[in-house]
């Protein structure tokens, strides 16, 4: 009887799942059904830009409380100007990318254009371009300032930030170098000061957001006259987002803003000169 029992139950049991299974098909149906039906995601109307940011100051950070730097007023300032609005959210660099790739964010604004990321990301014209240049302490005159070629700086003990690529060529260089590797641009330069390192490659704008914050680096680091790159930033836009279909809008505005010398003065705004 017990052992009938079982079995009995066990065929019920069955019989449940089977006809769950048969629900759960036709309600999977329906949503397939309605989800097609939906009209997609647009930034036209009443709902809002999403955009995502990473720590990259000046031209994102963290202050008082909300998200603020010299990508937020661009591309603020541009959005206004199709008549949209936008809201920042902060990331790690990595999820503020895979967010644009599942397209839960409509875009970031100032990306380095790279292969692997145009698989689906759009890329805007440029927004500005920016100088890699190589930085050395001003007590000691002759390091590196006036370098000719980026392999002249093989025989400097070299400081890079964790995370970062500095081009190829460069990255690439680094392999037989004497490297030192900081967790950031600040205590890079704090190193240079202290003759821990020689010579430390970075973005011209970033320096200059430093030096405005920290004052205390003002004349006590020297930069090269040339660039070791240049790199060109962009707004980039998610492949899944109805934002991109405005391109050509976005592409007029950005030359705008560039002809109007208002590119260049919100960056003023954030850097010491």
């Amino acid at each position: 009887m017990q052992a009938g029992t079982a079995v009995d139950e066990n065929r019920g049991t069955g019989l449940l799942r089977h006809g769950g299974l048969r629900r759960w098909t036709t309600l999977v149906a329906a949503a397939c059904v309605l989800f097609l039906w939906l009209p997609a995601r647009t930034a036209l109307g009443d709902e809002p830009v999403h955009l995502a940011a990473f720590d990259y100051p000046p031209f994102y950070y963290q202050g008082n409380g909300e998200v603020q730097g010299i990508a937020v007023e661009l591309v603020h300032t541009l959005l206004g100007r199709m008549n949209l609005k936008g809201d920042i959210e902060m990331y790690p660099l990595k999820r503020a990318l895979e967010s644009l790739e599942i397209g839960t964010k409509d875009g970031i604004m100032i990306l380095i254009k790279t292969p692997e990321r145009q698989a689906y990301i759009e890329f805007t014209d440029a927004v500005l371009t920016v100088r890699g240049l190589i930085w050395s302490a001003a007590d000691r005159p002759g390091v590196a300032a006036g370098f000719e070629r980026i392999h002249d700086l093989r025989a400097y003990k070299i400081g890079v930030t964790r995370g970062y690529s500095y081009g190829t060529r460069f990255d690439e260089m680094l392999k037989d170098m004497d490297v030192n590797v900081a967790n950031s641009d600040l205590s890079n330069f704090r190193m240079l000061l202290s003759h821990r390192i020689d010579v430390f490659p970075c973005n011209e704008i970033v320096a200059g957001g430093l030096f405005k914050q920290y004052p205390e680096l003002i004349g006590k680091v020297v930069p090269s006259k040339k660039s070791f790159i240049e790199w060109e930033l962009h707004f980039g836009i998610s492949k899944k987002s109805p934002l991109k279909e405005r391109m050509p809008e976005i592409n007029a505005i950005i030359a705008a803003m560039k002809n109007e010398g208002l590119i260049d003065a919100i960056v003023r705004k954030y850097v010491h000169e």
